[in-house]
Order: C-alpha cells, then sequence, then structure tokens
C-alpha cells in the first residue's frame, strides 16, 4: 500500500510506516512543504495513494471525495513526536486492515 505524508507530520514518520513494507512519501520531501490541501488530495489520488495527515481539513475533503479517495487521520492532538511513532507502531496493522475492507476514512486516535 502506498501512502502519502501530509507536511504537518514529521519526515522520520517514514521509517515507523515503511518498517510495515509500505511505500511511503512525504510531501516535504517532494518540494511540495507549501503545497495546498486540494493539490496534495489531488497528487495522492493520481498517485495511488492514502494520505496521512493530523490535518481535519482533509476529512471535509474525503467526506466530500465521490471518488472514495482514502485517509487516514491521525486525530491525536498535540502529542510528541514519539508518542506519534508509538501510536502509528502500535496502530498500523489496524489501519491497513481497515483500509483494505475499504473503509474510506480511518481516523486513528490515542
Amino acid at each position: 500500500m502506498k501512502f502519502l505524508l501530509d507536511q504537518n507530520l514529521p519526515v522520520r514518520l517514514i521509517d515507523a510506516i515503511t518498517a510495515f513494507d509500505h511505500e511511503v512519501e512525504h510531501v516535504r520531501l517532494m518540494g511540495l512543504a507549501t503545497a495546498g490541501d486540494r493539490e496534495i488530495w489531488a497528487l495522492a489520488a493520481s498517485r495511488g495513494a492514502v494520505v496521512v495527515s493530523k490535518d481535519k481539513d482533509f476529512l471535509l475533503l474525503a467526506q466530500l471525495s465521490a471518488s472514495g479517495q482514502p485517509l487516514v487521520h491521525l486525530n491525536l492532538g498535540n502529542c510528541s513526536n514519539d508518542e506519534l511513532y508509538a501510536i502509528v507502531r502500535r496502530d498500523w496493522t489496524s489501519v491497513v486492515a481497515r483500509l483494505t475492507d475499504g473503509e474510506a476514512i480511518v481516523e486513528v486516535r490515542p
């Protein structure tokens, strides 16, 4: 499965997700640090990737998406990067299973 990380997430999150044998890109490393949400959403769709973000604006895009473009929303509030990595490691297998089952919006909570 392919994932595209939004700019509000640390680049090191790539390591936590690639540990599960998934392909991961980060918009910052693609030169898109200032790209708008719609641009990121379209890029993910064109690459067959799932957007991963903490940004609630992506929830609206996902809800309005006629294409069923998937989203992983990390609804974690303000947490340290170490907490973020631990939560992703804890929940990622479930996240992927839910996406595989056809859920378009998968929300991860603490």
